[in-house]
């Protein structure tokens, strides 16, 4: 697994455990996060590479409080760079 997909999948986790559902689809959409009915959704296009899947994930995590998340060890500072990094785009 490349270093990419490890953050992405530490990602994943710290929005489902945030409350967040995270859906894969195919389409012609980017992807991004909603609320619907009352949930909390985040939908990613399986077509789209890695990269923006983490633009997709960091953007709905930039304002969830993540210091009461279990995050992968090792994980935590990749996980909140990767955030900052896309949180300004």
């Amino acid at each position: 697994m490349t270093k990419d997909k490890a953050i992405l999948r530490a990602m994943e986790d710290a929005a489902r455990k945030s409350g967040y559902k995270i859906r894969w689809d195919k389409g012609q959409f980017r992807g991004g996060s909603c609320t619907l009915d009352g949930s909390k959704l985040i939908v990613l296009n399986r077509h789209h590479p890695t990269e923006v899947h983490l633009g997709v994930l960091a953007r709905a995590l930039k304002g969830v409080p993540l210091q009461g998340v279990s995050i992968r060890k090792g994980m935590r500072k990749h996980v909140e760079s990767t955030i900052q990094k896309y949180s300004f785009e």
